[in-house]
């Protein structure tokens, strides 16, 4: 059995850029609809805003090159998940290590990501996650499996609820918060790809091989959804009730829609109050693969 005997429906990405003066997007997705298999890399940026690569950002170009090495060695399906983002991830990261300056950069500083791969071919489905992007798997019942790697997000949390009672406590703006707090990002930050911290996709590669993978029978699914955390968002901000909503609304061609819809509720909360975040908006990106059955 082939890709196609998967009968693709219908395969989309959309992506908005984030809030910010002069903001470069630093999500990239993209997919072979031939070749059964896509993928989504929300980059980020180092915390102290060094940056090596000219014309854009180094988490917007890792973020490209990556989903760029990821989906070739997704298309072979000899190649086991794990496997391709292993190499995919050497491949980039020795890429990166060409780019003038790069040698001089301390860990804060170099670009990393959160992943999503999806892959159908042949009689199964897969997803791997790597990081804090979501992932939803529709199935021929109509049941949603939600997939998402909580740690970084509660990592993330724990320093929102800071932001928030140093900013009440001293009469700040939530944005004068998070300067002041920075040292307890760089605090989560140095915890990537430690045993005690979280998973992700960065140039040490060492979290390449922890990549989670969740297989499903091709014959039972019949759509698939991923997105950045910044367009999961619309869950938090109370656009849509979960993730599974999110992937449903999408599937029915409200994608765009839903991105309209975040964007506004996000200006309406710009302070960031009711919903404590560090920024305004953030990139969001999804992508939605649909079989017809």
């Amino acid at each position: 059995m082939t890709a196609s005997d998967t009968h693709l429906a219908n395969c989309e990405t959309h992506t908005w850029t984030g809030s910010g003066v002069g903001r470069v997007n630093e999500d990239y997705a993209l997919f072979d609809e031939r070749l059964g298999c896509a993928v989504l890399v929300d980059g980020a940026t180092g915390l102290t805003k060094a940056n090596i690569v000219p014309g854009t950002s180094d988490a917007a170009w890792y973020a490209r090159t990556l989903s760029e090495r990821l989906l070739v060695h997704l298309a072979d399906p000899k190649t086991t998940m794990t496997d391709a983002f292993v190499a995919a991830g050497r491949e980039a990261a020795e890429a990166f290590r060409t780019i003038p300056g790069a040698e001089k950069l301390a860990r804060i500083d170099e670009p990393n990501g959160s992943v999503v791969a999806l892959r159908w071919q042949g009689d199964q489905v897969q997803v791997g996650l790597l990081g804090d992007c979501t992932a939803v798997v529709t199935m021929r019942d109509a049941a949603a499996v939600e997939l998402h790697d909580a740690t970084l997000t509660l990592l993330d949390d724990q320093n929102y609820e800071r932001m928030y009672r140093y900013a009440t406590e001293r009469g700040t703006t939530m944005a004068e918060a998070r300067k002041a707090l920075n040292p307890r990002f760089i605090e989560n930050r140095l915890k990537m790809n430690e045993p005690d911290g979280y998973w992700a996709a960065d140039v040490s590669c060492r979290g390449m091989a922890h990549v989670l993978c969740h297989e499903f029978s091709s014959s039972e699914v019949v759509g698939l959804f991923a997105c950045s955390d910044g367009y999961a968002a619309a869950v938090d901000m109370g656009v849509v009730g979960s993730a599974a909503e999110l992937a449903r609304r999408v599937a029915l061609g409200e994608g765009e829609a839903v991105g309209g819809e975040l964007r506004a509720a996000e200006e309406l909360d710009a302070g960031c109050w009711r919903v404590h975040r560090s920024k305004t908006s953030d990139d969001a990106t999804y992508v939605h693969v649909s079989f017809a059955r």
